[in-house]
């Protein structure tokens, strides 16, 4: 297999829905909890964490912001979108009166350089453009006009997850160092099915097979996700809303990071092998002695 370092990134995923629905490929060889300070509002946002994951930095470094003179209309406009319906008016309020001011479109990125200097990234929020989550977003919006089914917009949008997916396998088949990727369908998903578990599960052991497929046909999957999504099935207030039960999660046994923005540094020290791993199935006891033990 590959040596290449695979990051998958999927938005929303939730550490205790995983672990209450068994999705052993989200969760892999050894996962915990990451600790992530909301920054513009008072739980994560997509496009503020996902830039702190790569680069290290809290938002006030990296530049990438729900405020409308740092970030754009756009921003807004899909943070509304998304779950603005769920926001209480204090919250709600203000950041409609921005959209309503700024005139500027498109997705910011940061100039700060990210844990992918030596490899490749894809569709990760504040690094590259995002086409595809900005599709994802439009398709979502016409779920809300009725334009667009559920079960056509969970089609669309797993698509593209597996096109994510894809895109990782192939860049470890090219053998660079590190590829990345994000993935919104459990954001997506989760703020739809919210109050309906049972459907939402079925989404998440959807992803967690799509991943069983990278997981098999990787050396070193590393798992992360900028924030959880309440919902019905942890009996959590206010759901669709984000949570603050975001996760790293990695193929090969290890003493993961704890917090979003030591993510960068441990992932660079992968990438230029400071790190080394066991095999989880090693033994290291003698043969000799594991034969007299009449385990051999």
């Amino acid at each position: 297999m590959s040596d290449t370092i695979c990051v998958l990134g999927i938005d929303a995923a939730d550490y205790e829905l995983a672990k209450e629905w068994d999705c052993d490929n989200l969760l892999l060889e050894t996962s915990n909890r990451l600790t992530v300070e909301p920054y513009s509002l008072d739980v994560p946002a997509t496009l503020e964490v996902w830039p702190s994951i790569a680069t290290g930095a809290s938002p006030d470094d990296h530049g990438i912001t729900l405020h409308p003179t740092e970030s754009g209309e756009f921003e807004i406009r899909q943070f509304l979108t998304l779950f603005g319906s769920k926001l209480p008016d204090p919250v709600k309020k203000p950041l409609k009166r921005a959209y309503n001011e700024v005139s500027s479109t498109g997705y910011p990125t940061t100039d700060r350089e990210s844990m992918f200097q030596k490899g490749t990234v894809y569709n990760w929020p504040g690094v590259t453009p995002c086409y595809d989550w900005d599709r994802e977003l439009e398709w979502f919006r016409g779920v809300q006009n009725g334009d667009v089914s559920e079960s056509e917009f969970c089609q669309r949008s797993f698509g593209l997850a597996g096109k994510g997916v894809g895109w990782l396998r192939s860049q470890a088949m090219m053998n660079v160092p590190i590829a990345g990727a994000h993935v919104h369908y459990l954001d997506s998903t989760g703020h739809i099915y919210a109050d309906r578990p049972e459907r939402l599960r079925e989404h998440y052991e959807r992803m967690d097979e799509l991943v069983a497929e990278l997981r098999d046909r990787t050396d070193h999957l590393l798992i992360v996700s900028d924030h959880g999504m309440k919902t019905a099935a942890v009996d959590d207030a206010e759901l669709g809303v984000h949570s603050m039960r975001p996760f790293i999660s990695s193929s090969k046994d290890a003493e993961l990071p704890g917090h979003v923005l030591e993510i960068r540094e441990w992932v660079e020290k992968l990438v230029d092998g400071e790190m080394e791993f066991e095999d989880a199935s090693e033994i290291d006891a003698p043969t000799e002695h594991l034969a007299d033990l009449g385990y051999l």
